[in-house]
């Protein structure tokens, strides 16, 4: 990523943080219209869930410098998601959902340029957490056969 997109993102996020949860729980909605199968893997409160969303983003936005040091927390989040049946193409329907809610959120102060950088972190984010969910998959499907 360049140094302009990721200032957009900050930028943007600082912006889109004002909303506090409302934006998060607009996104999950979003979602869940989007593809309703995903709604079942959700059994806890949508405002905890909201907040644990909203920590994430955070450490990505704080991070944006030092992605290499966020790959182990990708790494586990796409190994739990995964064993709660997240699939690789989820996560196209949840970056479709966030980057709706938050050009809700900002309406014009969400422009095209904007939105790709978003598109280009949450595509680098989505990639490590398919991979270790893949391996997970891979590790206990290994397991199942010994």
């Amino acid at each position: 990523m360049t140094f302009a997109q990721k200032q957009m993102i900050r930028d943007s996020y600082e912006q889109i943080r004002t909303f506090d949860e409302a934006v998060f729980l607009l996104f999950y909605g979003r979602m869940f219209e989007l593809d309703p199968t995903i709604r079942p893997m959700f059994r806890h409160d949508m405002k905890e869930q909201a907040k644990k969303l909203i920590q994430t983003l955070d450490l990505v936005v704080d991070s944006l410098d030092r992605m290499e040091a966020l790959k182990p927390r990708l790494a586990e989040l796409g190994r739990s998601h995964a064993g709660y049946g997240v699939k690789p193409h989820h996560y196209e329907t949840l970056a479709a959902a966030l980057l709706w809610a938050f050009g809700q959120a900002l309406s014009a102060g969400f422009p095209a340029e904007v939105r790709a950088a978003w598109r280009a972190v949450l595509a680098e984010l989505s990639a490590e957490m398919i991979a270790a969910g893949e391996g997970a998959g891979a590790m206990e499907k290994k397991g199942a056969e010994e």
